[in-house]
């Protein structure tokens, strides 16, 4: 994704607006999104600071992930916010570096996409997930597993419990 600044880049606070629209590969986002299902979408502009550039965009795109419980694929929206700035001499700190009259924006959206992935997704909230035994998904309907097995180093706690009373 790229952003030519030709107009802006001799011309102090000068500022341009751009509108992207681009396909992505998903070979670099590989577990967390298995499919990109529309073209990424970044809408900004670059100002022209002293001979930096300040992009800031906002960025959308509908994504295939999978559901945290019971693995099954879900369209999810991903919204993100980009804030860079760029410079074209040697930058210092946390300042982008790029030749000539186009800002490559490809790695600040791939970081921003990546930041604005959720931590858990579900498909709906009250999602049953997968049986631990057999991995049948259990929104489709129970198993007959038995599922009381209970790890023998917590054996200990059970008799803390009395099993005939209500917890």
């Amino acid at each position: 994704m790229f952003v030519d600044i030709s107009e802006i880049l001799n011309k102090k606070n000068a500022k341009l607006s751009f509108d992207i629209s681009e396909y992505i590969s998903t070979n670099d986002y590989k577990p967390n999104i298995n499919e990109f299902l529309s073209p990424v979408k970044v809408e900004g502009t670059v100002v022209n600071i002293n001979k930096e550039f300040r992009l800031t965009a906002k960025g959308t795109v509908m994504v295939l992930i999978n559901c945290d419980r019971c693995l099954k694929n879900i369209e999810y929206t991903l919204n993100f916010d980009i804030d860079e700035i760029y410079a074209n001499t040697g930058g210092c700190g946390e300042i982008e570096v790029f030749d000539g009259s186009i800002i490559d924006i490809s790695s600040a959206v791939k970081k921003n996409i990546i930041f604005s992935l959720p931590m858990k997704v579900v498909c709906k909230e009250d999602c049953k997930g997968l049986c631990p035994v057999c991995g049948k998904n259990l929104n489709e309907g129970d198993c007959s597993c038995d599922t009381s097995y209970i790890n023998p180093s917590f054996e200990s706690l059970r008799s803390l419990f009395k099993f005939d009373e209500e917890v």
